[in-house]
């Protein structure tokens, strides 16, 4: 059921391809109806997640990113979550933005710097639990967002001696293709891989969607055969997506408790970049 969930929370949208929008409505703040992408530290992770956020207007925020955090004692995945702005204070040149969310009780105060720079978190006073708090650091996006059709893309090669040497980072991401007719195509060695779905989960991620700035799509694990579902968000640049894995199980990413780092750095943000 994850790739259905994933296909289907693309259409969260109050503006075609604006996740999470509700229209676009007049205001006297610059920072209404913008997009901000960056990363957002979380507890207990390998790594600051990916994250995005929109601005619906000066009434709400939408955020985007991998959360797992604690209900009723349980951990749940969560890929998004909507706050209410209560307060806008922009004395001493600069933006403040105090934002509460429903869905876990938390209470953030978001700065904004040179109206291109987003960084923030809990107040002190908020009721959140510490595992359901994020401090994002992000930047301001261009209206444009250009599409990935058509686009090879790559994480990088590892360098500086030793066994990994050589290696891609991230290796179901290495090399491939964001197909103009929405499926993904995946390189090996320099040539195209042939591979035949094995059910309905693996047809339906083999497909990828862009809403805007949000990607929804699928690393490939040629030795397990396997298509394996990603979230991504593209950056301010337009040529770099910051990356995580919807299945941490099966997915080739770097974790503390391996020796040597075969699938990338750790404690940093997966990576990939356009070609």
């Amino acid at each position: 059921m994850i790739a259905i969930a994933l296909l289907a929370g693309c259409k969260k949208s109050g503006n075609p391809g604006i996740p999470g929008g509700s229209g676009n409505p007049k205001s006297a703040y610059f920072f209404a109806n913008t997009e901000w992408v960056g990363t957002c530290h979380t507890v207990s992770q390998q790594y600051d997640l990916p994250c995005y956020l929109r601005f619906n207007g000066d009434t709400t925020v939408s955020v985007y990113a991998s959360f797992s955090w604690l209900f009723g004692g349980a951990i749940q995945w969560v890929d998004s979550t909507v706050g209410h702005i209560t307060k806008i204070d922009t004395t001493n040149g600069g933006t403040m933005i105090t934002v509460n969310l429903p869905k876990t009780g938390d209470q953030q105060v978001y700065s904004i710097s040179n109206k291109n720079e987003l960084a923030g978190g809990s107040i002190t006073t908020s009721t959140a639990p510490y595992n359901n708090t994020f401090n994002p650091h992000l930047q301001l996006c261009p209206k444009t967002v250009p599409s990935l059709g058509g686009q090879s893309w790559s994480s990088k090669i590892m360098t500086g001696g030793g066994p990994t040497d050589g290696l891609y980072a991230y290796p179901d991401l290495q090399t491939f293709v964001f197909g103009s007719d929405s499926k993904l195509e995946f390189h090996r060695s320099g040539h195209i891989i042939t591979y035949t779905p094995s059910d309905q989960i693996q047809v339906l991620l083999y497909q990828y969607k862009q809403a805007g700035r949000l990607i929804y799509f699928a690393g490939f694990n040629e030795t397990n055969d396997l298509l394996i579902p990603y979230f991504g968000v593209l950056a301010a640049d337009g040529k770099t997506i910051l990356v995580d894995a919807r299945r941490k199980d099966v997915a080739r990413l770097p974790n503390y408790i391996q020796s040597i780092y075969w699938y990338g750095p750790p404690g940093v943000t997966p990576a990939i970049y356009m070609q």
